[in-house]
């Protein structure tokens, strides 16, 4: 019986030395998911604070601090999921200070980044308009072509087609 108890506590020992080794073994790799999951959640909260502080300049009609704010979103986080908002943003921003050219730019981007996407082809369409303004009819008559000819969402391409349709009427009157 003596002899029974004391080998039975030695093997409670190695059995319990293994499986703290074993766990040791294990934990740095649970650990580093956890970790590098905890980091991703950080930089998505800290992306959604730079965008609400965007927003919040835009509404407080702040835009140099608003389109800064974007600008250093779309430089720090740019996988983020609401980089979309941002540009839009950014967008509310051109149009609000009168910069066609970088409305134009803007908007050309959102639609290469998310050209199958309803609101993707709304920005080419705002870009073409926004080439109208800026007196570049090639430009904008390209995208209103594109549009007419490759897109799936008749609203949008009808909304083309009245462009061209207005192109070609101001484009008479100036010849006349």
């Amino acid at each position: 019986m003596r002899q029974n108890s004391t080998v039975f506590p030695l093997g409670k020992r190695a059995l319990f030395t293994f499986g703290i080794l074993l766990f040791m073994g294990i934990l740095p790799l649970t650990a580093d998911r956890s970790v590098s999951q905890i980091f991703a959640n950080e930089r998505t909260k800290q992306g959604d604070v730079l965008y609400q502080k965007a927003k919040e300049f835009l509404e407080d009609r702040n835009h140099y601090q608003s389109v800064e704010s974007c600008k250093s979103f779309l430089l720090l986080y740019p996988s983020h999921p609401k980089t979309r908002e941002v540009r839009k943003v950014l967008s509310s921003n051109f149009r609000m200070t009168g910069d066609i050219l970088a409305l134009a730019e803007n908007e050309l981007k959102i639609y290469k980044e998310f050209p199958n996407t309803e609101e993707g082809l709304e920005s080419y369409l705002i870009s073409g308009k926004a080439f109208v303004r800026m007196g570049r009819e090639d430009k904008a008559y390209q995208i209103f072509q594109d549009i007419i000819k490759n897109t799936y969402s008749s609203k949008i391409a009808q909304e083309a087609e009245l462009e061209l349709t207005q192109m070609e009427i101001l484009g008479e009157s100036k010849n006349k």
